[in-house]
């Protein structure tokens, strides 16, 4: 995965989300396929197979209705991992926001921190991925996993933000524990099933582990 970067751009392919809520509870982290956070799943058509026939996809990660009296995000930390057909994705790139940088060296841990983020209401931006398929087998599939960063002693149990020094807040999927968090699909494939979460306090996020 590369590492970089750049100012946060578009969209850019045709296809079809299937749009869901936004997560109802407070302090969530996923990747959605719009800067609202209220599509994860995707679907793509499919395509004639050659080199470079496949689209490509953007996917925002988003901090949601994060639950803080601070009004940026100064740092956050996530393990970021894609799961996908043999195809694909080639590459993936995860772009920060401007003035953000990685302190680890890890391809797929992110410990992020530098200028500050200005929360934007419900869904927050901090972060997006742009995965390109080949095009051989003329179909895409994808599951884009987060969890948190082994070994973090600032969030030991699972992605998370501080919107000020010394808060660490950890973050819940929308989809049930950690792991998978986005899909995207050729027509005619399963997305993954809408399954919210509720509420957890800090001491039972630990309690899953």
């Amino acid at each position: 995965m590369l590492k970089s970067i750049l100012i946060p751009a578009v969209i850019v392919f045709s296809g079809l989300a299937v749009a869901q809520p936004i997560d109802p509870n407070p302090d969530g982290m996923g990747f959605y396929f719009d800067t609202e956070g209220a599509e994860f799943c995707m679907t793509v058509d499919d395509w004639t197979p050659a080199i470079g026939a496949g689209p490509t996809i953007t996917a925002y990660l988003l901090v949601t209705r994060p639950d803080t009296p601070f009004p940026t995000i100064q740092a956050w930390e996530a393990h970021i991992e894609i799961e996908t057909n043999s195809f694909a994705p080639h590459p993936a790139a995860v772009y920060l926001t401007p003035g953000m940088a990685d302190y680890n060296g890890d391809p797929d841990d992110w410990v992020v921190s530098n200028l500050p983020i200005t929360i934007t209401g419900d869904a927050t931006m901090i972060a997006r991925i742009e995965i390109t398929w080949l095009g051989f087998e003329g179909h895409a599939q994808a599951t884009i996993l987060l969890d948190g960063v082994d070994g973090s002693l600032s969030f030991p149990d699972g992605p998370g933000y501080a919107a000020e020094a010394g808060f660490p807040t950890p973050c819940q999927p929308y989809h049930g524990n950690w792991g998978i968090c986005a899909w995207i699909n050729t027509t005619g494939l399963e997305c993954g099933p809408d399954i919210a979460n509720d509420a957890m306090t800090w001491g039972e996020v630990k309690g899953l582990y």
